[in-house]
């Protein structure tokens, strides 16, 4: 399947995630036919279980952002090219659109923009060596309101991984209101939060 169709169309990812799901119970329904045989071949199957699980989680969370983009701005496939581009290119990127709540009173340090949402104007804010580069763009609407903002930084301790300055303060801002932000690590991996909670997902 073609995955940028996939992406682009809502109707595609359900179906892929039906047929990993349904693979997913194919390799379970294996494993417990052949559990009380002592077949060594389980072993197999729960490294593929939990592959499955891994892509499967991706595809949800790529599924589910493209449904909450279109909430915060009409310029969803812009940004989400601009995204895809600096995953490619590794470009650390920090990105908040605002949605009811006010994200001023949380943040500080913004250079004011006000210019409508395109690829390149995020791409040339996040490329290393910007003055712009370090910190995050605020988007209200299908404007790009400011760069260089400084955001609050989660007080959760979580225990289970380390947080980078940008994740903890995607986490820290969404605890306070109810933007959407979206982040590209150094390695071009890409994740959304909300809420608290930090989604990976995928632009491939």
């Amino acid at each position: 399947m073609n995955n940028k169709n996939c992406r682009d169309n809502p109707a595609l990812l359900q179906a892929e995630m039906a047929k990993q799901l349904n693979r997913v119970a194919e390799i379970l329904r294996h494993g417990i036919s052949t559990f009380d045989q002592n077949d060594i071949q389980i072993l197999n199957d729960l490294e593929e279980i939990s592959k499955e699980f891994a892509d499967l989680e991706m595809l949800v969370s790529t599924y589910f952002l493209n449904c909450l983009l279109t909430e915060y701005t009409e310029s969803s496939k812009e940004l989400s090219r601009a995204v895809h581009k600096m995953s490619l290119k590794r470009q650390q990127a920090l990105i908040v659109l605002e949605k009811s709540d006010p994200v001023t009173p949380h943040i500080q340090g913004g250079t004011p923009i006000n210019a409508q949402i395109s690829s390149p104007l995020l791409e040339s804010i996040f490329y290393p060596g910007s003055k712009l580069q370090q910190g995050a763009v605020l988007i209200k609407a299908d404007t790009v309101l400011s760069a260089g903002n400084v955001l609050p930084v989660t007080q959760q301790i979580f225990w289970d991984r380390l947080f980078d300055l940008n994740e903890a303060s995607a986490v820290g801002l969404s605890e306070r209101c109810d933007a959407l932000i979206l982040l590209v690590a150094a390695n071009g991996t890409t994740s959304f939060c909300l809420e608290g909670n930090l989604y990976p997902f995928s632009t491939a």
